[in-house]
C-alpha cells in the first residue's frame, strides 16, 4: 500500500457556473476551476526546496510555471475583452511572463502566494468579464492574431492541462508523490 498522500479526486461532474450569461462560457469556467484546484492540490504541501526545483538541464521550477498559468489567463482574458488586469494584478504577475528569451524568469514565491495570485485572476478578471457575454464566438480584432472567446477559453482549458502535467512531473522527480484518486463515481453529468 502505498503512503504517498491522496491527491484530490478527479471528477468530472461540476456543473456551469451560475452567474453566466451563456451556459457554454459558464462550462469552460468550469474546467478550468477545476483544473485550478487540482494544479493547487499539487501545490499545497510542498517545501520551499521542492517548489522551486528544477531538474538537471530543465529551466522552470513549480513556482514559476504555477504563476506562468496565472499569467498567461490574464494576458489571454484581456485579449479577449479588451480590458487589461489592474495595475497592482498585473505587476504580481509579471513574474509569470515570459522573458525576451522565451523563459520564465526565477520566481521564489511561496505555494500560498502563487495560488492566491491564480485565484485572483479567476475571480477578479476571467468570472466577472465573462458573466455577461452572450456570444463566445465574436472575433474580437487584433494585429497579431484574430480571436474569439471561445478560443481563449479553450486554449485555457489546454494551458492549464499541458502546464499541470509538467507540475506533476516535476513534483514527482523532486520527491514528494501522490496517490492518484477518483471521486465516488467517474461521470461528466452533474449530481
Amino acid at each position: 500500500m502505498s503512503t504517498a498522500r491522496p491527491s484530490r479526486p478527479r471528477r468530472y461532474d461540476f456543473a456551469p457556473g451560475a452567474n453566466f450569461a451563456n451556459p457554454e462560457i459558464g462550462a469552460l469556467v468550469a474546467v478550468l476551476d477545476e483544473s485550478s484546484e487540482r494544479l493547487f492540490d499539487l501545490l499545497a504541501d510542498l517545501s520551499p526546496e521542492t517548489l522551486h526545483f528544477v531538474p538537471e538541464n530543465g529551466t522552470n521550477s513549480i513556482a514559476m510555471l504555477a504563476l506562468h498559468l496565472g499569467y498567461g489567463e490574464a494576458f489571454w482574458i484581456a485579449r479577449a475583452t479588451g480590458a487589461p488586469a489592474p495595475d497592482a494584478l498585473a505587476a504580481e504577475l509579471k513574474p509569470g511572463g515570459q522573458d525576451g528569451s522565451g523563459e520564465l524568469p526565477n520566481s521564489r514565491r511561496t505555494a500560498a502566494e502563487v495560488i492566491a495570485s491564480c485565484k485572483r485572476v479567476r475571480e477578479e478578471l476571467t468570472r466577472p468579464r465573462l458573466a455577461a457575454v452572450v456570444n463566445p464566438d465574436v472575433e474580437v480584432p487584433s494585429d497579431k492574431l484574430p480571436l474569439t472567446l471561445r478560443g481563449v477559453l479553450y486554449h485555457q482549458v489546454w494551458h492549464w492541462t499541458y502546464h499541470t502535467g509538467q507540475v506533476g512531473l516535476l513534483r514527482r522527480l523532486a520527491g514528494p508523490r501522490l496517490r492518484w484518486t477518483f471521486g465516488e463515481k467517474l461521470s461528466g453529468k452533474p449530481s
